[in-house]
């Protein structure tokens, strides 16, 4: 069953009590994590609602029987599928956390200076606006169905263009990949010691690169295809073998729990929001590093510190004293300018592991001075 049709007219007054009481989902499991819209962004469509401008449509899942419970784990009555930006906008502009911006005018009556005005100012003082906002009727399809898979499939051909990126497509697939992906991104490795910007979901692409490489147990070029190509072989998986996820003789359960364990120990090494983890391009090398070092990992840090200083500084000198410029050092670098291939993956990792394995040596650091 599937079917894609409008929904009551309902104001937008009726919306935000539903949401107040708890029932939309605005973060259902194939829905984007970050909340991307800044305040100008939000109350621009506010000015559009006030202006009469139409404003894009809303799509909705109706969680009404109980052969939709397993698409319903937040146990809400109705889950946003496309508009969650929209909604949130116009949610917090009833709680009063952001007002008009400062250029607003109202085109049909310009002389109300709304301008900097919250809601609460507004209905206040010119309740027939506010009401404008109220009775608002935004229009709401309403996506009945009892298959996961529909619903997975209609929020990415929603945001197939360049507005949705890879990260969160790969979150829509089915299988069991994008599942453990969700529970890896709670870890506190990536909550807590990561520093790279994860606007977008870019913890989600990391977290993939790990899973990947965890469960060939080897390199492997992580592009955004590749990490396409395992979502989609995970779903294919699962298809061959229905009612073994999370079994023993579940492929990608193991290297979720293999990828858990190093990230546990490196957890426990880094800092919070740690310098040395801003890019996520170096951290598969690193995680590959703990992996096959598990009894030196309490070293870790200290090296990375040391060998990142020394990167930079045979990039320095390559460029004014070639000759006085560390080779190896100035290689790991160029390398580093393509952090998605396998071949510049496993360049790195040898160089990273040759140097691991002599630091603390009293030889090598005399060598090094």
């Amino acid at each position: 069953m599937f079917k894609v049709q409008p929904f009551d007219q309902m104001p937008l007054s009726w919306w935000y009590s539903q949401w107040i009481d708890e029932n939309i989902d605005m973060d259902p499991p194939y829905q984007r994590k970050a909340d991307i819209w800044g305040k100008w962004k939000q109350s621009h469509l506010i000015d559009s609602i006030l202006n009469g401008f139409d404003i894009p449509k809303f799509y909705v899942a109706g969680t009404f029987t109980s052969s939709l419970d397993k698409m319903n784990p937040h146990g809400k009555r109705y889950a946003v599928i496309d508009g969650k930006q929209r909604f949130g906008a116009i949610f917090s502009f009833y709680l009063n956390e952001f007002p008009l911006n400062a250029t607003f005018v109202l085109e049909d009556e310009p002389t109300i200076k709304l301008a900097g005005k919250t809601y609460i100012e507004i209905k206040k003082s010119f309740p027939h606006i506010a009401h404008r906002l109220d009775a608002f009727i935004p229009a709401v399809m309403n996506v009945v169905t009892d298959s996961q898979h529909k619903i997975d499939e209609l929020f990415v051909r929603l945001n197939s263009g360049e507005a949705a990126t890879g990260s969160e497509r790969r979150n829509a697939k089915q299988g069991p990949v994008p599942a453990i992906l969700r529970e890896l991104v709670l870890h506190p490795f990536f909550q807590q010691n990561v520093r790279f910007n994860k606007v977008r979901m870019q913890e989600f692409n990391l977290a993939a690169k790990l899973l990947l490489i965890e469960e060939l147990g080897r390199f492997s070029d992580t592009k955004s295809k590749n990490l396409d190509d395992f979502a989609d072989r995970g779903a294919k998986w699962e298809q061959a073998h229905p009612g073994r996820r999370n079994t023993q003789d579940d492929p990608f359960a193991l290297a979720r729990d293999r990828v858990i364990k190093v990230l546990d120990s490196l957890s426990e090494e880094f800092r919070d929001r740690d310098p040395l983890l801003a890019s996520q391009g170096h951290i598969p090398v690193y995680y590959w590093l703990a992996r096959e070092n598990p009894r030196k990992v309490n070293e870790m840090r200290d090296f990375l510190e040391e060998f990142t200083d020394a990167v930079k500084q045979a990039f320095t000198n390559q460029r004014i004293d070639p000759k006085s410029a560390d080779p190896e050092l100035v290689l790991y670098y160029t390398m580093g300018r393509t952090t998605n291939d396998q071949a510049s993956l496993e360049g790195r990792y040898k160089i990273l592991l040759r140097r691991f394995k002599s630091f603390r040596d009293p030889h090598a650091i005399a060598r090094r001075r």
